[in-house]
C-alpha cells in the first residue's frame, strides 16, 4: 500500500503503518491531553502512547492471521496499520471452507487468549473492590496510568474479538460465517447468505448511530456494508472468471519493445494503440521486463525522451501459464501491483493478459452464460487457424 512507513519484518512479513494513522495518534492525545483529566502534554503523551500499545495487540492479531495463513501456503504481502485497525495483504483467501476458518478465526482467537490472560492479571493489579461499580470502573477506564491503561487494554481488547466475530463481511466473523455455511451450501451460496445478513446488520447498526449511537457507529456501518458488497462482487467475479483459462484470454496480437529502444519511441505508439503496457524482448523473443504506461510516463517527466528502455522497464515481472484461471491470474496481477502479466508457455513467450482483457472477458461471460466457453478457443487452436 502506497504512503506506508516499514516498521519492522517478522516471519517474512512487513509490517508497515499508513502516513494516515497519525490521525488517530493525534486524536488520542487531543482525548487525554484536552478533554479528559488531568490533560496538558502529559496527558497528551499518555494518549498516544495508549494507542500505540492498542495498535500493537492489532499488529498480533494480524500477525496470527498471517501466520496460519504461512501454514497453508498462502503468501502474505505484509500488514499495514491504519487508523480503522489493521489489514494483513494475502495473495488469496483459500477456497476450502476449513482452511478459510481456521486463517479467519485465528486472530480473534488471538485477542481473547490475551484479553482472558489480561482478566486473571486485573486480579493481582487492582485491590478488592477497586472496580466494584460502573462508576468506578469508567474512572479507571479513562485515568492515565499503568492501571487505566492496563483495563483500557483488556476492555479494547476483548471488544476487538467480539466485534470481528460479527457475522458480517469484511470482519473476521463474516469468513467464519461463510465458511461454516459453505461446508454445506457451496463457497458461492454461502457468500451470498453472509453478504445478505451482513448489510443487514450493517444497515441496524446504520439505524442505531442514527438514533443516537453516535457519528462512529454509523461508520462503521457504512464500513461493513460496503465491505460486503465488495466481497460478493469478488465472489461473482471468481465465479464467473474461474472457468476461463489463460490460454483462452491472452491476448497473442500485441506490440512489443527492444531493451535498445528509447521511451519516447514507446510514447509515440501510445496515440494509435490500446495498449497501455509493452513487454520488453530481446532478439531471441525473450522477456527481459515489463515497460508499464506509469514507468514511461515518469521516465519521460524525469528523463525526457532519449532515455532507454533498458532503464526504465521493471525487471522483476512474474508470469502466468495459459493452463492457469483467469482469474488465479487476476489475483497475481494485483498482488504484484501491475496491470498486465506476460503469458509464458513451456518457456516460450506467447502474448500478454491485462485488465482490460480480463475486464473485456469478464462483460462476455457475465452477459452471456458459460456455455459460451465451449466457443472459446486455446490460443493454440488460435495460431493454427491464423497459419
Amino acid at each position: 500500500m502506497r504512503a506506508s512507513l516499514k516498521l519492522f519484518r517478522v516471519f517474512g512479513i512487513d509490517v508497515k503503518v499508513h502516513i494516515t494513522f497519525l490521525l488517530i495518534v493525534v486524536y488520542f492525545a487531543y482525548l487525554w491531553g484536552g478533554v479528559y483529566e488531568p490533560g496538558g502534554w502529559l496527558g497528551a503523551f499518555y494518549g498516544a502512547l495508549l494507542v500505540i500499545l492498542l495498535f500493537g495487540l492489532v499488529t498480533i492479531h494480524e500477525l496470527t492471521h498471517s501466520r496460519v495463513a504461512q501454514y497453508f501456503g498462502v503468501e502474505v504481502k505484509g500488514i499495514t496499520l491504519l487508523p480503522i485497525g489493521g489489514m494483513a495483504q494475502m495473495a488469496e483467501i483459500p477456497k476450502e471452507p476449513r482452511k478459510e476458518l481456521l486463517i479467519a478465526v485465528a486472530g480473534p482467537l488471538s485477542n481473547l487468549v490475551i484479553g482472558f490472560a489480561m482478566v486473571i492479571g486485573a486480579f493481582f493489579i487492582y485491590a478488592p473492590g477497586e472496580l466494584a461499580s460502573l462508576e468506578a470502573f469508567g474512572r479507571m477506564l479513562l485515568e492515565p496510568s499503568f492501571k487505566g491503561a492496563y483495563l483500557y487494554l483488556t476492555v479494547v481488547n476483548l471488544t476487538l474479538a467480539a466485534f470481528n466475530l460479527l457475522p458480517a463481511f469484511p470482519l473476521d466473523g463474516g469468513r467464519v460465517f461463510r465458511a461454516l455455511l459453505a461446508m454445506r451450501l457451496g463457497r458461492v451460496r454461502a457468500t451470498q447468505v453472509a453478504v445478505r445478513v451482513g448489510q443487514a446488520l450493517a444497515l441496524g447498526l446504520g439505524l442505531w448511530g442514527l438514533l443516537g449511537g453516535g457519528i462512529f457507529l454509523l461508520l462503521i456501518a457504512v464500513f461493513i456494508f460496503f465491505g460486503a458488497q465488495a466481497e460478493g462482487r469478488g465472489e461473482e467475479t471468481g465465479r464467473v472468471l474461474r472457468p476461463l483459462t489463460v490460454g483462452q484470454a491472452v491476448n497473442t496480437n500485441i506490440e512489443y519493445a527492444r531493451p535498445t529502444q528509447v521511451v519516447g519511441e514507446l510514447a509515440a505508439r501510445l496515440f494509435h494503440t490500446y495498449q497501455e503496457d509493452f513487454l520488453v524482448i530481446n532478439e531471441d523473443g525473450e522477456l527481459l521486463g515489463l515497460l508499464t504506461r506509469d514507468r514511461l510516463i515518469d521516465a519521460l517527466s524525469r528523463h525526457g525522451r532519449y532515455y532507454p528502455v533498458s532503464q526504465a522497464m521493471r525487471q522483476d515481472v512474474p508470469s502466468i501459464s495459459p493452463s492457469e484461471s483467469v482469474y488465479d491470474a487476476f489475483a497475481r496481477m494485483r498482488g504484484a501491483g501491475l496491470k498486465a502479466l506476460p503469458v509464458v508457455d513451456d518457456g516460450h513467450l506467447i502474448g500478454m493478459l491485462s485488465l482490460e482483457d480480463i475486464s473485456e472477458v469478464y462483460a462476455l461471460l457475465a452477459a452471456a452464460g458459460p456455455d459460451l466457453l465451449n466457443q472459446v478457443p486455446n490460443y493454440r487452436t488460435r495460431t493454427r487457424n491464423a497459419s
